[in-house]
């Protein structure tokens, strides 16, 4: 369960994002770190019923840093206000990922930052395989949750496939990704790491198709 004294930490460190402030708080740091942890390692016992490829890993494994890299970045602030984790199963290319940001959490996957390569591939996957990809994203539970396709998309057809290809809207995308807004309200609710487990279920199968793209 995640505790209300952790999104109180997100909440009070994008207020006072510097070194002096976060030192002074840095036990209320470690304590939502620990929650965060353990959120992750329930979220992968009960993900590992249903996927194989996740058991055995840490949840350590899956978190990410608070310090942010500000070496290319006119944003100086020191530490993210977010206490985020992304869990790719062994052998996969995509990821089930975790946003949690007080009044910004969502929960979503997918493929993102592809090379150029790894796009032509899933372009490809999407154009053998339509009836398949359309069937995933129309899928009734799956569309109340994913309405939409999102990432970086180009404006026109990419140059291997024509304008009115059936698929063409899919076909424009750099970057494949789901997701789900959760309230603040819904975070601190007791079957959160259930509605987690259920969201990434309901993705599983658009995961794999993703997957099978990259396979080498």
């Amino acid at each position: 369960m995640l505790q209300p004294s952790t999104l109180n930490f997100l909440k009070k460190l994008k207020a006072n994002n510097n070194k002096e402030w976060f030192e002074k708080n840095r036990k209320d740091y470690e304590a939502a770190r620990a929650n965060q942890l353990a959120l992750v390692a329930e979220i992968l016992k009960n993900m590992g019923k249903w996927e194989e490829r996740v058991k055995g890993i840490e949840p350590k494994k899956c978190t990410m840093r608070i310090n942010r890299d500000i070496r290319f970045s006119k944003d100086k602030s020191p530490y993210k206000s977010t206490l985020s984790f992304f869990i790719r199963p062994t052998g996969a290319s995509s990821g089930y990922y975790f946003h949690l940001e007080p009044g910004s959490t969502f929960i979503g996957g997918g493929l993102y930052g592809l090379e150029p390569a790894q796009i032509k591939a899933v372009r490809q996957e999407i154009d053998y395989n339509l009836d398949e990809f359309e069937k995933i994203l129309n899928n009734k539970n799956f569309k109340k949750h994913f309405p939409v396709l999102k990432g970086d998309a180009l404006q026109n057809a990419p140059k291997d496939y024509p304008k009115d290809h059936p698929g063409i809207e899919y076909l424009k995308h750099k970057d494949f990704i789901i997701s789900v807004h959760l309230d603040d309200k819904e975070l601190v609710m007791p079957d959160l790491i259930k509605k987690a487990d259920s969201i990434y279920k309901i993705m599983q199968p658009f995961m794999l198709f993703m997957d099978r793209a990259l396979e080498k």
